[in-house]
């Protein structure tokens, strides 16, 4: 993970932990493998989440949290069949969650998702996409997943179709009032949809 931050062991345990019971995702980046995972507490330095997948202690893995964002960090498997996951995030990140917990604490998951509204509009990505005939369009990052991408363009190209984002492939899912939604295809999908 490079220059990442890693915490130091001892600093989770001055945050509290906050019970959520929210449905989850797990990507493990070595074998490239996402699986479904139920996050049973979230602190600012980690969480600890239920999943049928098994992880070796120190594994490098990325937590998506609905409602929450994306995580990276270390696994640390539990006797119990939990896992608990060290974050391996910077100061500012932390913090962003910090507020996120405690709009949880007020409002629930609703209260993270208008506190994720306003946090959108400084953080919005701008780029490109490039559809299968080889035209490009740009394009606004709205919201990222493990899965795949929201984005706000004029240009809305039909479902199905795969489109280039960077040096991943995605396949429209649907569209929306600002733009489309796409999901990331493994290489082998985009080879069979790339324009000859």
């Amino acid at each position: 993970m490079g220059d990442t931050f890693v915490p130091e062991a001892h600093e989770d345990t001055t945050f509290q932990r906050t019970r959520l019971y929210l449905p989850g995702q797990i990507f493990d980046p070595l074998n490239e493998e996402t699986a479904d995972c139920k996050v049973l507490h979230l602190w600012a330095g980690g969480a600890d989440i239920q999943c049928t997948a098994n992880f070796p202690p120190g594994a490098s893995l990325v937590l998506y949290i609905n409602g929450f964002g994306r995580f990276e960090g270390y696994a640390m498997p539990r006797s119990n069949g939990e896992v608990e996951l060290e974050f391996t995030i910077r100061e500012a990140k932390r913090d962003r969650l910090i507020e996120k917990l405690a709009s949880f604490a007020k409002g629930g998951l609703l209260g993270v998702t208008e506190l994720r509204k306003h946090q959108r509009v400084s953080s919005l990505a701008t780029g490109k996409i490039t559809l299968q005939n080889g035209e490009e369009v740009a394009c606004e990052v709205l919201d990222i997943s493990l899965d795949g991408v929201s984005l706000k363009t004029k240009e809305r190209p039909p479902v199905g179709e795969i489109v280039k984002l960077g040096r991943s492939y995605g396949r429209v899912t649907r569209q929306h009032n600002d733009g489309i939604a796409v999901q990331y295809v493994k290489a082998q999908d985009e080879k069979l949809s790339e324009p000859k």
